[in-house]
């Protein structure tokens, strides 16, 4: 018994250290791939004055059987309708366009025209900021996408006017390996693989709720990167919704769009940030409903 302990410890040390070694080389290449969209990020400043809304991962697509948005576009109009009349600005945190499923941007603008014609209202007013992440990257993974004369970024920095209290805005796949470095294998793999699975209803298209709150490994690589830069930093791409408390490393996540007749975001109002949901609720009253998912947490109270 003692020897074969003895054995097996020998065994599992090596195993051990390299894990840890492949892990900390993730972190330190997802730290960089951050480091390198923030410092090349528009700073953008707003005050305790200022609304804003963030969405992130609805996918939109051609309006096919394999759309994942198509069923959720109401409830996703009504909701940017609501911003808009509002005062808010709509910040887009990136796959909102389905371009691993789909060749051609165009295809997906004409699916969605309403979409697109709220999004340019949005811009006229100045209240529009788009971000790519890994599913609407067009041409280089690092370089500006152009949406039908609509500019999407790869990061985003939101500064106080008094104070000077940064936020960071990305897609958050840049810590993601296969999502990032290998996106074209990746999207390969969706359009000729994936895609037609759906197409065969052999696989589903969308996402029921609940199903996506499993913490991803490389949230780690996120939430170390807002640690250790001491910095607030909003993502998508987990399709994990999240609302960090006080206290905890200030790292929020949009959540996404593609739960049948739900959508998760997250508001900036009167200087607090917290969590929402939409829900589309057919058989009422009021057919789509907004509800508050977490606590608006004061921003100032975070670093």
């Amino acid at each position: 018994m003692v020897t074969l302990t003895r054995r097996w410890s020998l065994w599992n040390v090596p195993r051990t250290q390299t894990r840890r070694y492949i892990n900390a080389a993730q972190q330190a290449l997802a730290h960089r791939r951050l480091d390198m969209v923030f410092e090349g990020a528009p700073i953008v400043p707003f005050d305790n004055a200022s609304r804003l809304v963030f969405f992130s991962d609805a996918h939109r697509g051609d309006n096919s059987r394999t759309d994942a948005f198509r069923d959720n576009e109401p409830l996703f109009l009504h909701a940017l309708r609501h911003y808009y009349d509002q005062g808010f600005t709509y910040i887009e945190v990136g796959d909102g366009d389905e371009l691993w499923k789909n060749r051609r941007f165009d295809t997906v603008r004409k699916a969605h025209a309403q979409v697109f014609t709220l999004f340019h209202r949005f811009a006229e007013k100045h209240r529009l900021h788009l971000l790519f992440g890994n599913h609407d990257i067009i041409g280089s993974r690092r370089q500006p996408v152009n949406k039908g004369g609509l500019i999407a970024r790869e990061g985003l920095i939101l500064q106080q006017r008094r104070g000077g209290q940064q936020i960071f805005v990305t897609h958050g796949h840049q810590a993601d390996t296969k999502s990032d470095i290998f996106y074209q294998v990746s999207r390969i793999a969706v359009r000729n693989v994936w895609r037609r699975l759906q197409l065969m209803h052999l696989a589903s298209v969308t996402c029921r709720d609940g199903e996506e709150h499993t913490p991803r490994s490389y949230e780690q690589f996120l939430t170390s990167w807002a640690a250790d830069r001491q910095r607030i930093l909003v993502c998508g791409h987990t399709h994990r919704p999240v609302s960090a408390a006080y206290g905890e490393t200030p790292y929020f996540n949009t959540g996404y769009c593609l739960a049948p007749g739900l959508l998760t975001g997250l508001e900036i109002q009167h200087g607090e940030i917290g969590l929402v949901r939409w829900r589309a609720t057919p058989h009422s009253t009021t057919p789509f409903q907004r509800e508050t998912l977490s606590t608006p947490r004061r921003l100032k109270y975070f670093w």
